[in-house]
Formats: structure tokens, C-alpha cells, sequence
């Protein structure tokens, strides 16, 4: 779907829905291009549907802003990236899994790698084919996930020459808390020992094309290892998720909290019900919730299978013909209730906004995530697959 929803287009379909803005994306996109620079490359990770707004739709128009590589999580990722027309060079954050070496090399996706027996798949598969596989080493300097131990180098290195058919075209790491002043001292060991760890790589005879380590929080809160393409072992390329999406101010470090960057979902429903409940009622499940006076109850369609989490009961809330209304009761799997009572003229079938803005307000996902004890990352990936998304 290419347009955003009317009254008119939305009939046949539940009255619910995500809306995608492909300029906010593409301006955020240009936002980071211009904070790294130009000999900086910028990886657009597109990994868990786009952060839940779309891989295939957000990496098109990524493509065509600028975008140098898509960065995804699965090889099951990249390839529904392949298969909508997606040419630029895709990284598969984690690897891959037993079986899918093949599928790595058909459809052109580039793995990290961190263990000798993915190496050896790898390996193994491209030989078969007649090729050399392009791989990036991950190093843990301090994540303590995935990655070959940042100790554990120079062993590993030397170990890897056995391996004819890969070449090793990228090293990488994660930060583990970027974001957090708190954790510098972490920070600024995870960035020394990613620069040994390529020091030990270029020593032993390899010359990665790419060297990254920022996330997003990392490309504002470390520019020392954002785009340090003059330095044989700094950085020259970044990773931006979240900011893409317009998701900062819970991401970023308070020092640079200032960007602006542009929201691109916002998250619709539609009055289906109003009924009016007397003082001293009761509304949804558990009782959670007493009218203290004649209270004016919209039901929507819109439940937490459709990623309005359930943390949001009795504390969300959604604008409606330009006002804030309160969620009430517990959010069930497919229905919430608002009071509306405050609302002017109130009908059926107004729109109600759950995400997004509107006459001067708004409601944003850092908001929702901080009332529902998360981040921001996990209100708009958490918007489920029953909600159909509209792209403009």
C-alpha cells in the first residue's frame, strides 16, 4: 500500500493501522550521512522488519538516499530483501545457522562470523561454487554476546589462514552501553581493544575493507570511533537502527539528546463502541478500573496481540479530536477502552492516534516505552504483523 488511510480505503479492513513515513526515514537517513561524513560508510540496519516498520519498503528507500550496506540480523532477513529487488551489499548481523552457508553465497549476503565451525561452513560452500565468501570477524571487546574474545585475537587470526575460499573484508564490534556516561571507562576499552584486535588482523596479513563498531547511540557519544577512515585501525563505517527510525531521545546519550530527528510510525484505530457506564462501575478485566463518575467509554479495536502493550493499562493514552484521552481498564488481546468522556462531540468512528501527533500533541514511543518499563525499540518492533502498515 503506498498511501496513507482515509474513511474511505480503510472499509473492508479492521479500522486499525500503522502509518510509515518514507520522508521522515530518508531525512533522519541524511542526518547521520552528514554527522559522519562523506568518507564514512553507513550501514542501514533494517534487522526485526525495519524495527517493525517495514524491512522491505524502508530498505528501498534507503537504497535510493544513500544508504551504502543493509545490516539484518537473519540470512532468512536479507533474503526477503533480495527477493524485493534490494542490491546493495547486506550483512547478517548473526551469522547464520547450520545449513545455511549455501544460501549466504546464492543470495550475495555477507556474514559475521565468530566461530571456526561457521567459518568452515562457509568455507566449505564456496569452494563448492568456485568463489571467495566475504566475511566480517566480530570481536567481543565487551558486549559479552557474540564475538571472537578480544584476547583471543592473535590465536584466532592465525588460525583462520587454513581457510583458502573466505576472505576476511570487514572487523567489527558492539558497544555495550554507549548511550550511558556512566560506563566511558567501559566504552573506551571496548574502542582500544578494537583497534588491537585490528593491529593484530593487518599484522597477520589481512586487510579488511571495513572496520565498524557505532551503533547509534555510539555515532553521536563516540566520534572517535565513527569515522576514523584516515587511521589504519580506526572506523569507517557506522551501524544506525533506531535513529533511522526517529527513535533517540531514550537511545542517545543526554548530551546529544538535541538531534532532530523525525518520528516515521505513528499507530491508528477508529471508535468502534461508545457507551456510557455509571459512577461506581466497573470496566474490563480484573475490575482495575471504577468510573468515580458517569464516565463516556470508547471501545477500540486495538488490543496488545497488536503490540499496545498491557503495561499501558490505566496509564496510556491516545489523542482524539485534539485532545488526551485515558486509557481504562486492563488492554485486552484485541480491544482497549478510552475515556471520552472530556472529548467534544465525540462520535463513532473518530480516529483515535496511539502513536503519533496531532493538533499541536503527542505521543511518542520513548514516552510509551518509559510508561511500560522498556525502550522505544520495543514499542514499535512490538507492533504486531496483524496491523497492516501504509507507506507514503
Amino acid at each position: 500500500m503506498s498511501s496513507f488511510p482515509t474513511r474511505n480505503n480503510t472499509a473492508g479492513q479492521r479500522p486499525t493501522w500503522a502509518e510509515i513515513d518514507r520522508n521522515a526515514l530518508a531525512a533522519n537517513l541524511q542526518i547521520v550521512k552528514s554527522h559522519v561524513g562523506a568518507d564514512v560508510s553507513v550501514m542501514a540496519v533494517v534487522k526485526a522488519n525495519a524495527y517493525g516498520h517495514g524491512a522491505v519498503e524502508c530498505a528501498r528507500r534507503l537504497e535510493a538516499e544513500g544508504a551504502d550496506w543493509f545490516g539484518v540480523a537473519l540470512p532468512e532477513e536479507g533474503i526477503e530483501l533480495r527477493n524485493a529487488g534490494v542490491t546493495k551489499p547486506i550483512l547478517c548481523l548473526a551469522g547464520f545457522w547450520e545449513g545455511q552457508a549455501a544460501a549466504c553465497l546464492q543470495y550475495k549476503l555477507v556474514p559475521a562470523v565468530y566461530r571456526f565451525d561457521l567459518i568452515e561452513a562457509i568455507d566449505s560452500a564456496a569452494r563448492e561454487r568456485g568463489e571467495v565468501a566475504d566475511v566480517h570477524i566480530k570481536i567481543d571487546t565487551g558486549m559479552g554476546r557474540l564475538g571472537v574474545r578480544f584476547d583471543e585475537v592473535n590465536d584466532f587470526a592465525g588460525a583462520l589462514k587454513r581457510f583458502k575460499n573466505i576472505r576476511v573484508d570487514g572487523l567489527m564490534t558492539h558497544f555495550a552501553a554507549a548511550d550511558e556516561p556512566s560506563c566511558g571507562p567501559l566504552t573506551k576499552d571496548q574502542i582500544r581493544r578494537f583497534e588491537h584486535a585490528v593491529a593484530v588482523f593487518r599484522e597477520q596479513g589481512y586487510r579488511p575493507s571495513y572496520r565498524h563498531l557505532s551503533n547509534s547511540a555510539g555515532i553521536f557519544a563516540q566520534p572517535e570511533a565513527s569515522g576514523n577512515s584516515d587511521r589504519e585501525t580506526g572506523a569507517n563505517m557506522v551501524r544506525p537502527g533506531g535513529v533511522l527510525y526517529g527513535l533517540w531521545r531514550d537511545i542517545l546519550d543526554p548530551a546529544h539528546r538535541d538531534q532532530e530527528f523525525q518520528p516515521v510510525m505513528s499507530l491508528h484505530s477508529r471508535i468502534t463502541l461508545l457507551k456510557w457506564v455509571p459512577a461506581g462501575e466497573t470496566v474490563g478485566y480484573g475490575c482495575t478500573f471504577e468510573a468515580s463518575r458517569k464516565t463516556l467509554v470508547a471501545t477500540i479495536p486495538l488490543g496488545y496481540d497488536d503490540g499496545y502493550m498491557r503495561a499501558l493499562s490505566n496509564r496510556g493514552h491516545a489523542i482524539i479530536r485534539g485532545v488526551y484521552a485515558t486509557v481504562i481498564g486492563r488492554i485486552s488481546m484485541d480491544l482497549t477502552l478510552i475515556d471520552v468522556t472530556n472529548v467534544p462531540d465525540v462520535q463513532l468512528d473518530d480516529r483515535v492516534i496511539l502513536l503519533g501527533q496531532a493538533d499541536g500533541l503527542s505521543i511518542t514511543a520513548e514516552e510509551l516505552g518509559k510508561i511500560a518499563g522498556t525502550l522505544s525499540y520495543e514499542v514499535t518492533c512490538g507492533v504486531g504483523s496483524r496491523v497492516p502498515r501504509f507507506f507514503a
